[in-house]
């Protein structure tokens, strides 16, 4: 997919970030690394520029760091492009090598060398980086030459780097000898960060172009050991060595007998299914022969045998269903399916039963006349069995699919190869009830019961229908689709509404970082105690920024918390104060009204402000105390009462001026919610239910996240989901199938919901502590029937599957 340039802009300032930083760890390795080899070294002359080496890197280590970062920077700005004007495409050049200094084919060498040896190490990240990158950039397969953060615009800046500070070539090989190993644990470490990072943004990864083929050869004497990646299939089936396809040749040798495509049980091979979905070809066009219809009726018969053995009750298939029942949903083993399954006979009436899906079977291919319509009918049966037994599905979901073959059969007749197609109303019938199911983690629940069953009456509908044409799935599906909105309506209003409390403090506390900075360049904070700046910098900014998000309704009111500020650092200046204490007994009573309306208004409770009150009338006491005295000394005479004799010094050391570090206004590590807010949001329900159980239950230590002693590492897991990703969730005693629907923008709060839009939100600390203990795992979902499809035209091992969030 297409990514918003501005991503790719938060790759290049993270890269550039950590540029500095990371060459100032090489350069220390390499020192180390040099000062070893120094002492190493016999020859004087090595030794000299050994000692030379070292010594030059200490010197040029704090400037090096920006200028690396600036070139970087310059380089990924312009997109660094590495033609043939290098020193590195001049070694391939006879002709000009000899214009080339010797030292200057020796350094290219060595910058040569040391690309090479970087490469191992970053390699499995690099790879990973390669995919999401590339798709970033709008590539739809992965062209590792146009990330712009290879591993070769590095070592390009480095080595530009090194010749603007060292004309002397062999210090600088030496230098780049060295720097080599730490420079690719580096990089290793930044491209796993990068990836991670495209990852949580939803960047998918691009494919790489790789031809799945045949090979023809293979039931024959093993030829001389040849790559299957470099043939290719032409239209006539024969495998071709390179891009240059053959000529069509009428050879069926891959076909199999005619007599094995009227079998009930499919015994065509991934080469056939491969070569019949991706490229067709007229030997699917040839008519079936007598060797076909022989076989079909031995078939016939063996089934009508079939179907006078005794099958089991309905009673025994319930039993078995609910033999787990009892145990945790995320303990209970996958219950076994497939197309020679059983199935309930109340729910899927004459279809329950396997023989009679295989009589369905034959009897279609009864119908077919050519190759590619009995080849298509087999290809369907595949495809519903390895559904069937993709145990992402709950039980339920699979058997669905596999009662539904008899009306997915009868597409194959029309259009023998539609399920190679995305837009099939058949194929997307399928996909979106199985990912509909991700919904939920119980076949016995009720909320999982109102889903399948309208899922069970429109499959019921379509085997009953029997039409060969696509229309009726589509209609089905719409049906299904208008009953889910519906839900889906009330489910979202419900969550707008809990999320807009969670969005509205995530901008509300953003705003209020940036109005605390902005306090912070005012002259009258200098000299302030700590706890008034933690409150102007905290609790005030949130105010402020909460009035200014009302604008301009609040305008009257953010006037007066603006003043406020003014009027509280004036407040608490004692030199101006204790002199003048007639100015502060007139503004005191209304900023303590003015400073109580805020934060009333903010959500604060009393209780929260108390401290800070306090803290303030005893900041205020000597004041207070100098008007009591003057009170008392108008009683007797007229005469200046001496400050000391009024004030205790020692009163303000509990408000000496805030440290050099107070002074600064830190971001906060998370937004600031009001019990309001919180209750809004999902928050008190997880902290009172999920939390307090955890505490009472497990200890938080006890309980390794890999099983085998395998542990992992929980805040990365918590990182890697993304919106969208569906969970188990452990909650008021039992598991919920949860969605991470909104993560806070520096991923310090989080929000699921789980059945009927019920809200489940959670600090970071909670998410992780829920994760070490297993009361939250994260649930592969992914395409189901083109996962079906990969899986049925692999040739040995199952691809690798490649988790992704449904929505």
């Amino acid at each position: 997919m297409t990514v918003p340039s501005p991503l790719l802009e938060q790759c290049f300032e993270e890269a550039i970030r950590h540029a500095a930083p990371m060459l100032g760890r090489c350069i220390d390795v390499a020192v180390s690394s040099l000062q070893n080899e120094e002492k190493e070294m016999r020859e004087v002359a090595a030794r000299d520029r050994a000692a030379r080496s070292w010594f030059a890197l200490l010197k040029h280590r704090n400037a090096w760091g920006p200028s690396f970062a600036q070139r970087l920077k310059a380089a990924l700005r312009t997109g660094y492009n590495e033609g043939n004007t290098s020193s590195l495409a001049l070694l391939s050049n006879t002709e000009l090598l000899a214009l080339v200094d010797d030292n200057a084919v020796a350094e290219s060498i060595e910058s040569a060398k040391l690309l090479q040896n970087l490469l191992p190490e970053v390699e499995q990240a690099l790879a990973v980086l390669d995919a999401r990158m590339s798709s970033l950039i709008g590539l739809d397969t992965v062209h590792a030459e146009k990330n712009p953060l290879r591993p070769s615009v590095y070592v390009r800046v480095l080595r530009e780097l090194l010749a603007a500070s060292e004309n002397d070539a062999e210090v600088r090989t030496l230098w780049m000898r060295h720097l080599a190993p730490v420079l690719g644990r580096e990089l290793r470490g930044l491209y796993e960060n990068l990836a991670l990072m495209l990852q949580r943004a939803n960047v998918q990864e691009a494919s790489y172009r790789v031809r799945l083929v045949a090979d023809p050869q293979a039931s024959r004497p093993t030829p001389p050991k040849r790559d299957l990646l470099d043939f290719e299939f032409t239209p006539g089936g024969m495998a071709t060595e390179g891009h240059a396809p053959a000529p069509a040749q009428p050879a069926y040798g891959f076909m199999p007998a005619m007599g094995d495509l009227a079998r009930a049980h499919p015994t065509i091979d991934h080469d056939v299914m491969q070569q019949f979905l991706q490229h067709g070809g007229e030997e699917f066009e040839q008519s079936l022969d007598e060797q076909y219809y022989r076989q079909l009726d031995r078939e016939m018969a063996a089934v009508k045998a079939e179907a006078a053995l005794p099958v089991l009750d309905d009673v025994v298939l319930e039993e078995e269903r609910t033999r787990f029942r009892d145990l945790p949903v995320v303990d209970r083993p996958a219950r076994g399916v497939s197309i020679g399954s059983q199935l309930n006979q109340q729910d899927w009436g004459d279809f329950a039963s396997a023989v009679r899906r295989s009589r369905e079977l034959l009897d279609l291919k009864r119908q077919a006349r050519s190759v590619g319509q009995a080849v298509g009918l087999d290809v369907v049966r595949k495809l519903v069995n390895q559904v069937a037994r993709d145990p992402l599905l709950l039980a339920p979901v699979r058997e669905a699919v596999v009662a539904l073959e008899p009306a997915l059969l009868n597409q194959a007749l029309t259009q023998p190869r539609y399920f190679n197609e995305d837009a099939h109303p058949a194929r997307r019938l399928v996909e979106s009830v199985a990912q509909r199911s991700f919904r939920y983690n119980d076949e016995f629940s009720e909320e999982f019961e109102s889903f399948f069953g309208p899922v069970r009456d429109a499959f019921r509908q379509l085997n009953e229908r029997a039409s060969k044409e696509p229309k009726a799935f589509g209609e089905m599906l719409e049906k299904l689709r208008g009953h889910w909105r519906s839900q889906d309506d009330r489910e979202q209003q419900q969550q707008q509404e809990r999320l807009h409390a969670l969005r509205h403090a995530e901008e509300r506390q953003a705003l209020a970082d940036r109005i605390a900075w902005d306090l912070s360049q005012r002259a009258d904070v200098e000299n302030a105690p700590g706890f008034i700046l933690d409150f102007v910098y905290g609790s005030w900014a949130l105010v402020l920024a909460q009035a200014e998000m009302g604008l301009p309704d609040s305008q009257n009111d953010l006037n007066a918390y603006r003043k406020a500020v003014t009027d509280l650092l004036w407040s608490i200046r004692k030199e101006v104060t204790l002199r003048r204490p007639a100015d502060l007994f007139r503004i005191i009573p209304g900023l303590i009204k003015t400073l109580h309306q805020g934060l009333d208004a903010l959500g604060k409770t009393r209780d929260e402000t108390k401290p800070f009150f306090d803290a303030l009338m005893r900041l205020h006491e000597p004041v207070l105390g100098l008007r009591r005295a003057k009170v008392r000394s108008d009683s007797g005479h007229s005469d200046p009462i001496p400050l000391e004799q009024i004030v205790d010094p020692t009163v303000f050391d509990e408000f000496a001026p805030a440290t050099p570090e107070q002074r600064l206004p830190k971001a906060a590590a998370q937004p600031w919610l009001g019990q309001k807010e919180l209750a809004e949001a999902g928050f008190e329900d997880t902290l009172a239910s999920d939390l307090g159980g955890l505490h009472g239950e497990v200890d938080s230590d006890s309980m390794p996240l890999g099983g085998e002693g395998e542990a992992l590492d929980a805040e990365q897991l918590l990182m890697s989901l993304r919106e969208g990703t569906w969970v188990d969730l452990y909650s008021h005693g039992e598991w919920l199938r949860a969605q991470l629907i909104w993560a806070s923008t520096r991923g310090t709060l989080f929000m699921f919901t789980s059945r009927g839009g019920r809200a489940h939100s959670m600090t970071k600390r909670v998410c992780v502590r829920l994760i070490r203990n297993r009361w939250l795992r994260p649930v592969e979902a992914r395409p189901v029937v083109q996962t079906a499809l990969e899986s049925v035209l692999a040739s040995g091992a199952p691809p690798v599957l490649e988790p992704v969030s449904v929505q």
